[in-house]
């Protein structure tokens, strides 16, 4: 088990929604209860947020060209052919005026969505900041919409007994919810192997943000990124991760990047249990 001066920050994202809070923090409480048997627990939470204004045209047209780059750096991280500088561009341009030339009902969205990307990224990076304030080795980050199946209880445990042997020095990043499927991902080029509980990847890769753990190294790096670049802030957290992994250049065995396969918990938005914010 980790040891007794290791332990887990168990965080949450929200927004007081009252429907997901009264569910998932019972849960939460049952989990940290088990855990506590073992090791001990902190809880950490980051919900206050500025009221929701659509970003202007040009903040969502500055984070559409990020994303349209981010796309060809992700397609040579995960070893797929990349398309020419030159096509790229002729293809963001062409998109961009078809979306913003006049601006219509999905400019009107994305414009509102790409603000509550950003205050859901500056949770995120809050809860990592808070953890870093704690003497904690573990993160195990939940978004309010995880759902908890019958054994992810037990599933978190089983996880905890297979981490007592990693040194704390090498970053750790463990997806434990999926969202997306993994095919649609792409990253099977950079699978290392698989067992019955998680598929292991050469370097690390995301899926969502909705439960992952990352341990204390691996926070310690994305924040050292984020201070040097702090426009990366503009990112939506599953990208964000994705970037500062790509910056931090580990490969092979220097990180430890596992994704629950069946998942430990659920993605509650892309099942249905809830409505994205993003509809």
């Amino acid at each position: 088990m980790i040891t007794r001066h290791d332990g887990i920050a168990i965080a949450i994202v929200h927004n007081k929604n009252p429907a997901r809070n009264n569910y998932i923090f019972p849960h939460l409480d049952q989990l940290a209860d088990a855990l506590a048997h073992t090791c001990p627990v902190t809880r950490l939470e980051a919900w206050a947020q500025p009221d929701v204004r659509p970003h202007g045209t040009r903040m969502a047209l500055i984070r559409d060209a990020i994303y349209a780059q981010l796309q060809r750096e992700w397609a040579r991280y995960c070893l797929h052919d990349v398309k020419s500088s030159w096509r790229a561009i002729r293809v963001f341009i062409k998109n961009s005026r078809q979306k913003y030339l006049p601006a219509g009902d999905q400019a009107k969205r994305w414009m509102r969505n790409s603000h509550i990307e950003t205050i859901v990224t500056d949770k995120h990076i809050r809860l990592w900041q808070q953890f870093l304030d704690t003497d904690k080795l573990y993160l195990l980050v939940f978004e309010d919409d995880a759902v908890f199946k019958d054994n992810s209880v037990q599933g978190v445990l089983s996880l905890e007994a297979r981490l007592v042997s990693q040194a704390p020095s090498r970053p750790v990043y463990i997806d434990l919810a999926g969202g997306c499927a993994l095919p649609d991902l792409a990253i099977d080029t950079l699978l290392a192997e698989q067992d019955e509980h998680f598929r292991r990847y050469r370097k690390p890769v995301t899926n969502t943000a909705c439960v992952y753990m990352l341990n204390r190294a691996t926070v310690e790096l994305f924040v050292t990124h984020l201070v040097r670049q702090p426009w990366l802030r503009l990112l939506s957290i599953d990208w964000l991760m994705n970037k500062l992994f790509m910056l931090s250049d580990l490969r092979d065995d220097q990180a430890l990047c596992l994704h629950a396969d069946p998942s430990i918990f659920q993605h509650g938005s892309t099942t249905g249990h809830y409505v994205t914010w993003q509809a």
